[in-house]
Parts: structure tokens; sequence; C-alpha cells
């Protein structure tokens, strides 16, 4: 975190993120081929994970990617919100309850696995509360969609965060809806045939048309934009109107830490790259928030973040040497999506948060 300070409004750093990110899909998608042509191995699927020379090789594959995305946020950095911000005691504690929450869980797994298997079930607590936290965050983006719309003023770009509201609104009320089938099992009516011949599970959903592909796409999406965009959101401040109306819409950093549990519950997919490049940059970003905190002398946020990589580091650990106790592969998955769904739902209430206590329009912007 030493170096030449930042400068406000600068774009090297974003470019340099996008470009990094960009070379990483290219070198993925080069040794996805090769595997897939070479090797059979089909790019997204849900197995034991495999500690072969080979595949360990690609683990580091993965903590680099995940290791150059984070280093060129943090180098240099001085003059930023990343060594100025920090967490109120709410967030401090939401954080550790959602970790301690994790222990708990993986607790269940190590005593009794039949029993972490019931919990994991359709229609289980876990899927319902997931539920209710994504369609809550839907519910409060679509109240600030329309609040912007009926307030709008500005110049060109004054439709912008309406859109980007309205967006958030809908991709949340899909992902919520999706989780619990549309309500197919609540109103008992029948799947089209149209539709269960093409559904893995027979369900009236789309993201059990590929299930694999579909929780790839989903738990990637999620750990880069709860855990990873915290800190694009802290360290780049482009100066540029449509950049900047972008990045005021990504996740504080409360979102990254009450999220942390996420990368802990990988077992399945945890093969493929993307799900470890995510889990590695959450533990990375982790240690960035928390070495933040030690400069500017936040001992007690400094030890919280590190308390999470530990959490997450531990509780990875667990399910990659001992998962093959599970009942069934995908088990652990249920709890991966409570914990994103639980940092989708702090995201959208964080935002009404900030607007109400500012008591004016003008927070939301």
């Amino acid at each position: 975190m030493t170096g030449r300070i930042r400068s406000v409004g600068s774009l090297k750093p974003l470019a340099w993120f996008l470009a990094i990110a960009l070379a990483s899909i290219v070198s993925w998608s080069a040794l996805t081929a090769y595997e897939f042509y070479a090797l059979g191995l089909y790019p997204v699927r849900e197995e034991p994970p495999v500690f072969t020379t080979y595949f360990l090789l690609r683990s580091l594959f993965a903590l680099a990617i995940a290791g150059a995305l984070v280093s060129v946020l943090t180098f240099g950095v001085v003059d930023s919100a990343l060594c100025r911000e920090r967490l109120t005691i709410t967030q401090r504690t939401l954080a550790l309850a959602a970790m301690f929450t994790g222990f708990v869980l993986t607790a269940v797994f190590l005593a009794d696995p039949e029993t972490f298997r019931a919990m994991a079930e359709e229609d289980s607590a876990a899927e319902w509360l997931s539920a209710i936290f994504t369609l809550g965050a839907g519910c409060l983006f679509a109240v600030e969609a329309l609040i912007r719309a009926r307030n709008l003023e500005g110049g060109r770009l004054r439709h912008v965060p309406v859109l980007i509201a309205s967006g958030f609104a809908l991709l949340f009320f899909l992902i919520g809806m999706e989780e619990i089938s549309w309500m197919q099992r609540i109103a008992d009516f029948d799947t089209p045939a149209a539709i269960e011949e093409i559904n893995w599970q027979g369900e009236f959903n789309l993201h059990n048309i590929h299930t694999d592909l579909s929780e790839t796409v989903y738990y990637t999406g999620a750990g880069i934009f709860l855990c990873l965009f915290p800190l694009l959101r802290e360290t780049v401040r482009p100066g540029v109107a449509a950049l900047d109306a972008l990045l005021g819409f990504l996740p504080a950093r409360s979102v990254a830490a009450i999220s942390a549990p996420t990368a802990m519950f990988n077992y399945g997919h945890w093969n493929l790259i993307p799900i470890q490049v995510t889990a590695f940059a959450t533990l990375l970003v982790m240690l960035a928030f928390g070495n933040a905190a030690r400069l500017r002398g936040d001992r007690s946020e400094a030890c919280l973040f590190g308390f999470l990589a530990f959490g997450i580091l531990a509780g990875q650990s667990i399910f990659l040497t001992l998962g093959q106790r599970m009942i069934e592969i995908p088990n652990a998955t249920e709890f991966k999506e409570l914990f994103i769904s639980v940092g989708i739902g702090w995201f959208a209430i964080n935002r009404f948060m900030t607007w109400y206590k500012k008591g004016s329009f003008s927070a939301l912007r």
C-alpha cells in the first residue's frame, strides 16, 4: 500500500483492471478449449475436487489471476477511499454474525452430514431465505427507480441511474423467483411439457435447463460483484460522469465483509477456474481491506478482516478435504446461494439506509 499517490480522476487503474480481466478471460478460454478437446473435460461440470499436479497448477493460475486483479487496485493507493472509509459498529457486527453462521453450518456438516443435507433440500429455510433476501433487494431498487424517475433533473445522463436501478430491480426479482421455481410448489401447478422435457429437474424455471452453466455464471458473477467490486469502488475514481455514475452503484466494503462466507462453500464446482478465481479474490480482498485498516491505525477493523480471511481459508479447506462426507455433492451450494442472497440483500439495504439517513434524494446519486 505504499508508493506514488494516485491522482483523483485517473483512468489508468480502471484501464489496467479491465486489461487484466480481458487477458484472464482470453487465457482461461484457451485453457478451457485445450482441456475440452485434448483432455475431454467439459467446461462446466459438478464433481469432487481433484488435486493432481495438473489441477494444482490450474489453481495457481487462478490465484495469479485473482492476485493481479486485486493488486492493480491496491498498488500505490494512498489518497483514496480505501485509506479513509471504515465499517460502522453495526456493519462489523453483521459481518461477524455472517461468518459465525458459516462456522455453524460447517460444524453441522462435520457433525452430521445427513442434517446438513436435510437443511439444503428444496423448500428448506435456506432456500426461502435466499429468495426473500433477493426479492426484498429487488423491491428496494424498484422503489429507488420510481423515486428517481419522479425526480429527474440534471444533464444528459439523468436517465442512467433510473435505468441502472430498474435493471437491478428486475435482475433480483428474476433471481429470487428462480430460486423458488416461480412458486410452483406453493401454487401447485404442473411444469409445461416443453419446459419439463429440457429442464434437468422437471421444474418451472430457467436455471435448471442447464444447471451447471447457470450456477457457474451466477456464482462467479455474484462473487465478483459482491466481494471484488467494493474494492474497485473505493480505489477507482475516473472523473468521467458516465463511469462515476456506474461506480456509484457498486457495493460498499460492508457488502464484501458480510458476503465473505460465500467463498467458503465451494466443493462440486471447485475444479472450475472461475469459481477458484472468485474464492481467491475474496480472500485477497479481505486481506487488502485489513491492511488498509492497519495502515490507518484501525486495529479492530484490521482484526475483523483478518478474521474473515481466516474464516474463508479454514471453511473452504474443510470442504475441500472432507467434502466427500457430504450425502450429495450439491449440498454445499445451497448455503453458498444463501450467503450470496444475504450479500445482495445488504447491498440494497445499505443503499436505502444511506439515502434515508441523509434525508435527501441527492444521496442516491
